[in-house]
């Protein structure tokens, strides 16, 4: 009796044990089930855009050809599954996951296996994830190993499998797996490491790739030869094993060398491989700011942008934007590392972006860039605040005349030229051609008083030049004050006078395709904005830059016809003083030009200031080196195809000058344009005053010419009184003076021009045959009387046009007399006029 009881008390304990276990298990089951759906819950987002693969974007050029490849830090190809060869499929199938067409998103034969062994080796000692889980650890997870991580893998495992078939995650799997080296995806593995498409590739290679990614840095055959030989056999024993290849194909296979086809790298290859291409960094630059601006891709980072596989298509001339870089990086002339450079070169007639140089070894993300940041313009901007509105408004002819003076009063602001000299009469063409400041504010205030108080700031904005206030000032028309603009939009407001008046604005991109083969056009302004006699007649006068005493003359191209505008930004007077610059320093220098084929702007500076002119441009010399650049680059890209600006009916040539068809041009002088009946007086004395004085707070010019320093055509005075018989003072000093006319030269420069008169301080050997002057010297200190003495001659000026000649020049004509050795003590009533020579350090750009 006793024994059954205890028996049955026995059965009762196991039942109870049995019954336990059952409970603790289900509460174990239910406890796992709630902790794998909270972390299922937790789990990120499951999204198509999370498994597309990070793939590189792809420019083309302006002739769809192949510029450069954006990788963003991923080398990436992407292949699809029927580019899949069978033999490669085999090898990764027989490697990862041989039955991955068997079983579903796990597979629980090889996790139970797994489990065990985790079980005796400690938790992650031996993994069962199926190609499956694989893509989706890659494309929402980390490689963090915890069973929070596993939950969420076989949750968004199953996911997926609902969501695509076996052939859609296997391509997955081959275009997200890592390969060494910066390299993603088998396609690109194939090429990187054999240079060979996945059809082309041996059993053996085919067989190293695919084990290759288990340890990728490990098994990286440049590194480990000996390992990556070993663990392709492994792949080839595998492949054997599951009866994928014959033992014989196996064989043959683990015995062949790897590094017969492999692709010989240095180690400086290998580290840069996924770097993008710096000659096209700035161009690159442009190309994301204009994606942004696109609606199309509004609200996405960029960087996902550029990592989905576009084909960008732009408006990039791959040469010149080669040429460009190589020029701006390697440039002889840099003074040192703080000078920088922005150039933007563009199509004339389509304002496509040709070319881009944000700045010497310019790296995107890294530079800011400097053909895209706004700098002081200086006279780069008269044609467009000063001359371009006078014609387009006025009509004014190319030789409109204006009345240059040494100093120009504007609601108490004095204004100067750059030389701080009195050009007497000059014309409209040559104040552009040589820069002069008083000409062309007199021009601005013109256009101001008759167009309208926008007339200027209309016309620049139409340029694309836009200001903050339309109330703009004197410092703005010589290029200070709020003229600040970039490369970019300073070629693209120059271009628009190249191309008969049409403004265009400047564009990269043509359209971007993209993975899924959608097209997204982008579209830009294209505006007719001045008249085609404006656009014509600022550009002929702009040839003359590059002609003797233009400012930028000994850098023009033979062959080519070039029109362009020079530009100087100076400091702050305080600037000078705490800093101890010369007079002559320069803070920012320019040049914008352009043939019927291509505008260029090329702007340089300093990264910051220093002292004693050091990061600052001194002299000639140093203001000149945009305009070598600008050479060096045109000279090599254009195609010296004769090409000319066309010449509109709405243009008529009267002798070497234009006017607008249908025009009675005004011969009057334009003096000032606030009080047209003044007349303008400066005595030698006044002109005598120091050069280094400089106009508050504006920009001025820069040096001009290689030769007879500067400026050489400056006469310090005008005459007070013109004779009866002419209409105008003297202009320059012209070439044919009238009879009544007496002109005193100091001396001559070398190798003026036929057509003008010119006076510096060197005696030139060489005068021209028209030019009537004497080359003996004279005092260099010109007293401030009309008196000037060098030899025995008559003491007592006759009352008369009676001057002592010693040297007359030949050709002079018998009615003009003209003396170096003596001036008469007394002037006579007639016009007289006293040149005297200019700064050896005078500017103008």
């Amino acid at each position: 009796m006793a024994t059954t009881k205890k028996k049955r008390n026995n059965k009762k304990l196991i039942l109870q044990i049995i019954g336990g276990a059952v409970i603790a298990a289900a509460l174990v089951l239910v406890l796992g089930l709630m902790l794998f759906i909270y972390y299922a819950w937790k789990a990120p987002s499951f999204n198509e855009s999370s498994l597309r693969d990070q793939l590189p974007t792809k420019i083309y050029d302006k002739n769809n050809q192949l510029a450069t490849v954006l990788y963003m830090g991923q080398k990436r190809e992407s292949v699809k599954f029927d580019e899949i060869p069978d033999q490669m499929r085999d090898a990764v199938l027989a490697t990862e996951d041989n039955r991955f067409y068997e079983h579903g998103a796990l597979d629980f034969r090889r996790l139970a296996g797994a489990v065990m062994k985790n079980v005796t080796g400690g938790f992650g000692s031996q993994g069962a994830s199926t190609l499956t889980q694989q893509v989706v650890k890659r494309s929402f997870l980390t490689e963090k190993k915890s069973i929070e991580r596993k939950a969420q893998e076989a949750y968004l495992s199953y996911r997926l499998e609902q969501e695509y078939s076996k052939n859609d995650i296997f391509t997955m799997y081959m275009n997200k797996i890592y390969y060494s080296d910066g390299i993603y995806g088998i396609k690109t593995a194939a090429k990187y490491y054999f240079n060979k498409n996945l059809s082309d590739l041996t059993l053996a290679e085919s067989a190293y790739l695919a084990g290759l990614p288990q340890i990728p840095n490990g098994y990286n055959i440049y590194d480990h030869p000996e390992a990556a030989e070993k663990r392709k056999d492994t792949v080839l024993y595998l492949m054997n094993r599951h009866n994928r290849i014959t033992k014989a194909e196996m064989e043959k296979a683990q015995n062949e060398d790897l590094t017969t086809n492999l692709v010989h790298r240095t180690t400086a290859d290998r580290k840069n491989i996924d770097q993008n291409d710096q000659r096209y960094a700035s161009y690159v630059n442009v190309i994301k700011d204009e994606i942004k601006k696109n609606n199309a891709f509004k609200g996405k980072s960029i960087n996902d942008i550029l990592t989905s596989g576009l084909s960008i298509y732009t408006n990039m001339d791959m040469n010149a934007q080669q040429v460009l870089q190589n020029n701006v990086n390697n440039m002889i002339a840099y003074k040192n590392d703080d000078q920088q450079a922005g150039v933007t070169i563009l199509d004339t007639k389509t304002g496509g972006l040709a070319a881009i140089s944000g700045g010497r070894n310019y790296m995107d993300v890294v530079n800011r860039n400097q053909a895209t940041d706004p700098h002081a313009v200086g006279s780069t901007i008269k044609p467009i605040l000063s001359y371009g509105p006078v014609i387009e408004n006025e009509k004014w002819s190319t030789d409109h005349k204006l009345q240059d003076q040494r100093e120009y009063d504007i609601n108490g602001n004095i204004f100067r030229n750059y030389d701080t000299q009195n050009h007497g009469i000059v014309t409209m063409r040559d104040a552009l051609r040589k820069s002069y400041n008083i000409p062309a504010l007199k021009t601005f205030q013109v256009v101001k008083n008759n167009a309208g108080n926008n007339a200027s700031y209309n016309f620049a904005k139409n340029l694309g030049l836009n200001y903050s206030t339309k109330d703009l000032g004197p410092a703005e028309a010589l290029g200070g004050g709020a003229s600040e603009f970039s490369p970019e939009q300073m070629a693209a407001a120059f271009s628009a006078f190249g191309n008969g008046g049409q403004y265009n604005e400047p564009t990269a991109i043509r359209k971007i395709v993209t993975q899924d083969d959608e097209t997204i056009k982008f579209t830009h302004r294209s505006e007719k904005v001045m008249e085609d006699y404006t656009a014509y007649m600022v550009t002929d006068m702009l040839k003359d830059v590059f002609e003797p005493y233009g400012s930028a003359y000994g850098t023009g191209i033979p062959g080519l016809n070039m029109a362009a505008k020079t530009g100087t930004s100076t400091y702050a007077d305080e600037t000078y003083r705490d800093y101890n610059l010369p007079d002559d320093a320069a803070k920012d220098v320019w040049i914008t030009g352009y043939t019927p084929q291509y505008t260029m702007s090329v702007w340089m500076g300093f990264t910051k200031i220093a002292p004693d002119g050091v990061n600052s441009f001194v002299g000639h010399d140093e203001q000149v080196m945009p305009q070598i650049l600008f050479r060096n680059v045109m000279s090599t890209i254009s195609s010296y195809d004769g090409a000319d600006f066309d010449k509109p009916a709405s243009v008529t040539e009267v002798g070497n000058e234009l006017q607008v068809t249908g025009t009675n041009p005004d011969n009057s002088v334009t003096t000032d344009p606030n009080h047209s009946s003044t007349e303008y007086q400066v005595s030698t004395t006044e002109a005598a005053r120091s050069s280094n004085e400089r106009a508050a707070s504006v920009a001025t010019e820069g040096p001009v010419t290689e030769q007879a320093s500067t400026e050489a055509e400056s006469a310090e005075s005008v005459t007070i009184e013109a004779p009866t018989t002419e209409k105008t003072t003297t202009e320059q000093v012209t070439t044919e003076a009238p009879a009544t006319e007496k002109t005193t030269t100091e001396q001559v420069t070398t190798e003026a021009p036929a057509t003008e008169k010119t006076t510096t301080e060197q005696v030139t050997t060489e005068a021209p045959a028209t030019e009537k002057t004497t080359t003996e010297q004279v005092t260099t200190e010109a007293p401030t009387t009309e008196q000037v003495t060098t030899e025995q001659v008559t003491t007592e000026a006759p009352t008369t046009e009676q001057v002592t000649t010693e040297q007359v020049t030949t050709e002079a004509p018998t009615t003009e007399k003209t003396t170096t050795e003596q001036v008469t003590t007394e002037a006579p009533t007639t016009e007289a006029v006293i040149t005297k020579a200019v700064t050896t350090e005078a500017a103008s750009n």
